[in-house]
């Protein structure tokens, strides 16, 4: 079959700009990803996102398409690149338009997490009316606060600076990120603990996969710069009892499910000081940088190796191709 790789535009960008590890990381997941095809028997092309996405989509005229495309301008983009793809009519990898906004904009994961009875930390929003919550409301968030973007990824905007006690501080960190990236911006309740993450894969029915768990050299959380440096250690299986390991793996199936994600995706939860759960965020489209990202490192851990799971995550298009 022919498919074709959406990934993000190379050279001078805005997107490149404002995280210059994008495009190499774009680069090295595009190559993986074509070769892994190519290994497969497909016959596989790249498609870089331009203002003409719909056009060359018409003119490659694949049966399928494999997206990795993080962004355009920013990475919210993410979900237009989908829109595209659903114009488009050609089956494509990864979860929906409808689900990918929901996604990229934390506030709405987070509100569906609570009227699915999913535990996360307590927030509030600051959108696009720039109006602060009322003191009453921020008074009403367990200290310390993570003061970050609600639609951007790779930790952009985060630093050791965005967690504060002080509430009187948290005013300027939401002026300088709405500066920064613009709205919405996401004061988010501190949970000062483990970190680990669950990742999904495969369609109709996904197989959750080995929790990881990150342990960080110095700062205790993912930052910009911790992940610049690559200064957080990967620990996978995590080396937890087997049974906070299944209730993580079943939170993450259940935030898959009531997101309606497909094919992958990745589920970031932390664990409070008393041994609480909670669900941070939800990555519709996971890194598949090889001997980097977290979903190639898990999936390799669950006996697939790039290929095989290149070959999972393509299924489910092309069962959903068969199925139209």
């Amino acid at each position: 079959m022919r498919i074709a790789v959406v990934t993000n535009q190379t050279g001078d960008t805005v997107l490149n700009r404002l995280d210059p590890r994008a495009a190499e990381q774009a680069e090295v997941t595009c190559r993986a990803v074509v070769e892994a095809l190519t290994a497969l028997g497909h016959e596989a092309m790249t498609v870089e996102v331009r203002p003409s996405l719909l056009l060359d989509l018409e003119n490659a005229v694949p049966d399928a398409i494999f997206n990795i495309a993080t962004g355009y301008r920013s990475k919210r983009d993410q979900a237009n690149i989908v829109a595209t793809l659903e114009l488009a009519g050609i089956p494509f990898t990864g979860s929906s338009f409808r689900t990918h906004v929901m996604a990229i904009h934390k506030h709405l994961t987070k509100f569906i997490m609570e009227m699915s009875d999913i535990p996360t930390p307590g927030f509030c929003v600051v959108d696009a009316n720039r109006k602060m919550p009322s003191s009453e409301r921020l008074a009403g968030l367990k200290t310390p606060v993570i003061v970050k973007p609600g639609a951007e990824g790779s930790s952009l905007g985060i630093s050791s600076d965005s967690v504060t006690s002080d509430l009187t501080k948290v005013p300027e960190l939401v002026e300088d990120l709405l500066e920064r990236f613009g709205p919405p911006v996401l004061i988010e309740e501190y949970i000062a603990g483990r970190e680990f993450t669950v990742g999904l894969l495969g369609y109709p029915e996904p197989t959750v996969m080995p929790v990881q768990e990150a342990v960080f050299n110095e700062e205790s959380m993912y930052t910009y710069s911790v992940k610049a440096r690559d200064s957080a250690a990967p620990v996978c299986p995590a080396e937890i009892p087997e049974n906070l390991a299944s209730r993580l793996q079943m939170m993450a199936k259940k935030v898959f499910e009531a997101l309606d994600c497909r094919d992958l995706a990745r589920v970031d939860i932390r664990l409070s000081d008393d041994g609480c759960p909670y669900v941070l965020e939800v990555n519709t489209l996971p890194g598949l940088m090889p001997g980097y990202s977290d979903f190639p490192r898990v999936a390799r851990v669950a006996g697939l190796d790039y290929t095989a799971m290149v070959q999972r995550i393509l299924e489910g298009a092309l069962l959903r191709k068969s199925a139209s």
